[in-house]
């Protein structure tokens, strides 16, 4: 298989050869995306201020850039779509598909051998493999429970829930949309007011061997399949030097991040 630069960069940085479409190889760059890129929000912060709002996508090149040289992965819109591209690149059939529910969400529909799986890297959820939404997966992993449910014949809830408490819940439209449709949905996540939550905190999630790392604000939250254990960081240089080794993310960028919440009156240290 003759592939470009881009692509084998990807492959490289997650650990991978390049083989037939197959969903067992959809499934091995699904988890190891999911242990080598973060969902991070420093991306999110740079691009709103260094881009114009109705370009906040960055470039193939650029992505690629971020993530080799910066560790960063980005949003569901950044995380997704350029996992689309490596999946179309190694010959997947690809299509993008909305979930509607607070900030829209961009997740992927991988069809391999005449089924569509819901595939996605971007939820912050343990989704280790490409799902058929038909079979209503019920999943728990990571101290969570995932429900995927029927709504009507192409609509289907997907709910998060940690101790039987929802925690996010989105309605899955499954049917293809164009890429330029989510345009507005792009620009509204970037909204700059205090009822976004994602632009007035630090998020970042990670897995490492099917164990989840996810950071609220100052908190790093471990969950696995025992136990959830929460640390509380009121020391900023123990908190920066927490974040280098669980997410790869560089003192600079995290420092820029701390200055734009700084600056939206949400001081974590």
């Amino acid at each position: 298989m003759k592939l470009d630069s881009w692509t084998e960069r990807y492959l490289d940085f997650l650990g991978l050869e390049a083989k037939k479409p197959s969903y067992h190889y959809c499934k091995q760059l699904v988890e190891s995306h999911f242990h080598q890129v973060p969902f991070e929000i420093c991306s999110k912060f740079y691009y709103f201020k260094n881009k114009d709002l109705s370009n906040l996508i960055p470039s193939k090149e650029e992505y690629m850039e971020h993530l080799l040289e910066k560790g960063w992965g980005g949003n569901c819109y950044i995380l997704n779509i350029h996992f689309g591209l490596l999946l179309q690149s190694l010959g997947f059939d690809i299509k993008y598909i909305r979930a509607r529910g607070g900030n829209n969400h961009l997740a992927l529909m991988v069809t391999i051998d005449d089924k569509s799986y819901y595939t996605d890297v971007g939820y912050m959820a343990p989704l280790f493999e490409p799902l058929q939404i038909e079979k209503e997966p019920y999943l728990v992993r990571c101290g969570e429970e995932i429900i995927i449910k029927r709504k009507s014949s192409n609509e289907y809830m997907i709910d998060r829930r940690t101790g039987g408490q929802s925690f996010v819940t989105k309605t899955i439209e499954w049917f293809p949309v164009g890429l330029e449709s989510f345009t507005k949905d792009i620009i509204h996540s970037h909204r700059d007011d205090n009822d976004n939550p994602f632009m007035r905190r630090m998020v970042a999630t990670i897995f490492k061997e099917h164990v989840s790392y996810a950071v609220m604000n100052s908190k790093l939250i471990i969950k696995s399949d025992k136990e959830i254990i929460i640390k509380d960081f009121n020391n900023k240089t123990e908190w920066l030097q927490m974040m280098k080794s669980t997410f790869n993310l560089k003192k600079q960028d995290l420092e820029f991040a701390l200055d734009f919440l700084n600056e939206r009156n949400v001081h974590l240290f």
